[in-house]
């Protein structure tokens, strides 16, 4: 194999498909990149199982070929080079050798045998969907993802399609979270349940893509993203996500409308003051017109700190969380949130004013 290419070129390929090798298993070639050269063009792949990336660049390829080599080597490699605009790759005996300017750089190759297929689904389901879409609808719900894999499906994000919307929910039985999206797809997304730590990578790959749009492909096992010179793939759950829509309230006992910044900067001050627990307390008296958050430490003192509200319905006393509460604040748009309650036990549900495309609920606790 040898070939030449800009070194930015590379670079950035290079730096892309490291991000998902694995550096924690206990095989070599999964911690390595592969290159194929190939006509005028060089294919890089890397999986951890979990996920599978080819990423494409341009090159004048002298001697096709194909090659693995450690992924974090090559990298911190390629960071290290003089910044000028090409770089001479030549595959001498068992190793890569890479040249640019008066820097010459050699690293040891692995042998391909082992490394495992990435899978491709041309002739499956296809849709294409604008990118900003995709990482809105991600990055919105992920948090309330739940951090164990006793419950896969609750350790993922769940994407259906409803209507005219393409919808994104993650819940850890706790706290849930919905954002639905404006889709211009003519066909319907079939409902599918993909790995949040997969998730989680799909979107810092996808934000450092010059392209709008994405073509996406399903099958009962995999789901892929495709771009002109990227293609990720990754595994999807077999499993079914619960029926979240039957817990959420029927009816509203207490309402709030607060400033979104006014509500963060209170929570941020109580979390300060509240226990072991992180718990804090919300104080709603809609016939004084009073809402006020508190919380005791009993080490550190306590903070009473009332807020401007519109407050309407019954008189309630309900404590939270406070992490649950922090975590929501990055996914509304309005600078207004309405707060819904159902009563003491009961979930609380935020929601934005005039932008009703996402919805918080989160579960009270035990006082």
């Amino acid at each position: 194999m040898k070939l030449e290419c800009l070194k930015k070129d590379l670079e950035e390929a290079v730096e892309t498909t490291t991000r998902i090798v694995s550096n924690t298993t206990t095989l070599p070639i999964l911690k390595c990149i592969v290159f194929e050269a190939t006509s005028n063009k060089v294919l890089l792949r890397s999986t951890n199982l979990e996920l599978g990336i080819e990423k494409k660049l341009t090159a004048q390829v002298q001697k096709e070929g194909s090659v693995a080599i450690p992924a974090q080597i090559t990298l911190s490699t390629l960071k290290t080079f003089p910044n000028q605009s090409k770089v001479q790759i030549e595959l001498i005996d068992t190793s890569l050798v890479f040249k640019i300017g008066g820097t010459k750089t050699t690293i040891k190759t692995i042998p391909l045998d082992d490394f495992p297929t990435i899978p491709h689904l041309e002739n499956k389901n296809k849709y294409t969907l604008p990118k900003e879409s995709i990482i809105k609808g991600v990055r919105n719900v992920l948090y309330s993802a739940s951090t164990s894999l006793i419950k896969p499906e609750l350790a993922s994000i769940y994407i259906y399609q409803e209507n005219d919307s393409l919808i994104f929910v993650a819940t850890d039985s706790f706290r849930l979270a919905e954002q639905k999206i404006q889709s211009k797809s003519s066909e319907e997304i079939p409902p599918t349940i993909i790995p949040v730590k997969n998730t989680i990578e799909l979107v810092r790959i996808l934000e450092t893509q010059q392209e709008e749009d994405i073509t996406i492909y399903f099958d009962e096992n995999q789901c892929s993203l495709e771009t002109q010179n990227l293609y990720i793939t990754s595994r999807i759950i077999d499993g079914s996500f619960p029926d979240y829509k039957s817990i959420l309230p029927k009816k509203t006992t207490t309402e709030v409308v607060v400033l979104k910044e006014d509500l963060l900067q209170t929570v941020k001050k109580s979390q300060i003051f509240s226990d072991k627990f992180g718990q804090i307390n919300l104080h709603i008296y809609p016939k004084k017109k009073t809402f006020t958050i508190s919380a005791h430490n009993t080490d550190i003192g306590e903070i009473f700190d009332s807020l401007e509200a519109v407050c309407s319905g019954e008189d309630l006393d309900i404590s939270f969380n406070y992490k649950y509460l922090l975590d929501v604040f990055q996914s509304f748009q309005s600078d207004s949130i309405t707060l819904r309650f159902s009563g003491i036990g009961k979930p609380l549900v935020i929601t934005g004013v005039g932008n009703k495309s996402f919805t918080y609920l989160v579960m009270p606790m035990n006082r």
